[in-house]
Parts: C-alpha cells; structure tokens; sequence
C-alpha cells in the first residue's frame, strides 16, 4: 500500500494545490510522529541498516547500540521513535529497497567495519545520507 499526500497540504492558515503524488519516507515520519521522533525515527532507520549491512542479518536493538557504541537505553528511546513514525513497518528494512539507498549504506557500513581504531566516530552519520533516505518515496 502506496501512502500519497492528499491535493491540498496545508501550509501555516494558507492551503496549497499539490499533485498527488508519492509521500516520502520524510513526510510520512513528520506526519506521524512529528518533527523530532520523526528524524529520530530516520536515524534509527539507518543505524539499523548499516548494522544490518555489517553483520549480515537483521540486528537486535542491543546489537544496533553495540556496533554504534551507543547506550541501550538511547537505542531503545529510537526504535520507539522509529515504531510511533512508521507504526506498520516491524524494520527498517522496507525503507532500504532502493538500490541507490542500499548501495550508500553498504558504504557507511564498509567505512564503520574498517574505522576499528576509531570506534566513537562510528557515532557519526553524513546529513546528506539522513536527506537522500527521508527524501525516499514512501511506500508503506
């Protein structure tokens, strides 16, 4: 099930015309669970993904925040943000099927498996990735 933005978006007290069209994955997280979880929510998507890339199968939340070097806690507090912006989504997994997507986090992931001397950077993540990922259609 494909989730489009209806042809008016309101915008402040004004209403725009919008063609209907696809929402991104950014929209739909922003809708959901507002500003913040939302981008939580993206951050946790692709924490997961590039853990995933890294260990080759679907990670635990508790593996997420130990490839990460993250506190449990912290990850726990983002897979919720990550359930309450994508509540039909059980992974980030559907978020990943671009090929293009995919192939930057097989990169991040590469990168963070050769950074062992530099395990606190792993912490980072390029905010051109976070875009490209929440400017991604939607299709939940």
């Amino acid at each position: 099930m494909s989730v489009y933005l209806n042809r008016r978006e309101s915008t402040g007290g004004a209403t725009m015309p919008k063609a209907n069209r696809q929402m991104t994955w950014m929209e739909l997280a922003f809708r959901n669970a507002g500003f913040r979880k939302g981008q939580t929510a993206l951050v946790w998507a692709i924490l997961w993904a590039v853990t995933r890339e890294s260990k080759g199968s679907d990670p635990t939340v508790e593996e997420v925040a130990a490839w990460w070097k993250a506190n449990e806690r912290t990850a726990y507090r983002e897979q919720a943000a990550f359930r309450a912006a994508f509540p039909t989504l059980e992974t980030p997994a559907k978020i990943f099927e671009v090929p293009e997507v995919r192939a930057k986090i097989a990169k991040l992931a590469k990168e963070g498996d050769e950074m062992e001397a530099r395990k606190k950077a792993r912490r980072r993540i390029p905010e051109s990735l976070i875009l490209d990922l929440g400017l991604g259609r939607a299709a939940s």
